[in-house]
């Protein structure tokens, strides 16, 4: 991606802290940007309510949580703009999108190429 002229960003609901740790340990440059209340990826539309089996919740898996919210493993192409000019939503949590879809969106938008794409995970 860098050598079309593309940043990537990571938003996460996670704390800063959490995402420097698994951002070593995948050995990327990603930056990582924290929206712990999820108001950013909520106004992106981007929240899958109540997709974890309650169990998940109550029975100890979830480390914690309160809630059964997830967010979508959204990508968007933003340009220079702002402007978003491309999205991959799915459906489900399990979902997203692979790097050579990401790529083959970028290579389509052609010499007005974005330089920011943001991948909520």
């Amino acid at each position: 991606m860098r050598e079309r002229g593309v940043d990537v960003l990571a938003v996460s609901v996670d704390p800063p802290e959490v995402s420097e740790k698994l951002r070593q340990k995948l050995g990327v440059g990603i930056r990582f940007l924290s929206d712990e209340r999820g108001v950013l990826m909520d106004a992106l539309d981007v929240r899958d309510r109540d997709a974890l089996p309650p169990d998940f919740v109550t029975g100890g898996l979830g480390k914690g949580r309160e809630s059964r919210d997830i967010f979508l493993a959204t990508s968007f192409l933003v340009d220079e703009g702002g402007v978003i000019r491309w999205v991959s939503r799915p459906d489900t949590y399990r979902v997203r999108a692979s790097a050579r879809e990401v790529l083959e969106a970028i290579d389509a938008l052609g010499p007005r190429a974005p330089q920011r794409a943001s991948v909520s995970t």
